[in-house]
């Protein structure tokens, strides 16, 4: 009896937990940026429009997932300790304002990828795993 209530909360602790677990989630660049690596301030900045160049001078093309994909939530959670409803206010006032534009959106992490890759100075955000010798990683998100 004991053996099966233990294997029961075993195999429930683990289902549980992978349903929770989240992707490790890193800022890229265009592999041929010269940009080989960002503060957290940095990422801040070019993702909230207050940084338009690196650096070197490369002008910054940054990147957003919609908001349907949950690594949007995660990205601006970790880097800034905010939901997607205060981020998108945040760029509602900008625009409205006439201060700036907001990055453009994709649907998925390959589509962020393609977009960093086309561009020089292009940047975003996709999951550990995904980043390949298209890209650079320049920062990290740690939960």
């Amino acid at each position: 009896m004991i053996g099966r209530w233990l294997r029961f909360l075993l195999l429930t602790a683990f289902c549980l937990g992978s349903s929770v677990a989240t992707a490790e989630l890193v800022v890229v660049v265009n592999a041929r940026s010269g940009v080989a690596a960002m503060t957290r301030n940095e990422v801040i900045n070019i993702f909230f429009g207050r940084n338009r160049q690196f650096f070197n001078g490369t002008e910054v093309q940054p990147v957003d997932l919609v908001d349907a994909n949950p690594q949007r939530a995660q990205f601006y959670r970790l880097l800034v300790g905010k939901d997607l409803s205060e981020i998108n206010a945040y760029w509602s006032r900008q625009i409205f304002t006439g201060r700036m534009q907001a990055p453009p959106r994709v649907d998925s992490s390959e589509d962020v990828l393609k977009w960093v890759a086309a561009r020089p100075g292009g940047i975003g955000f996709v999951e550990l795993s995904r980043a390949d010798a298209r890209v650079r990683v320049v920062y990290e998100l740690k939960p």
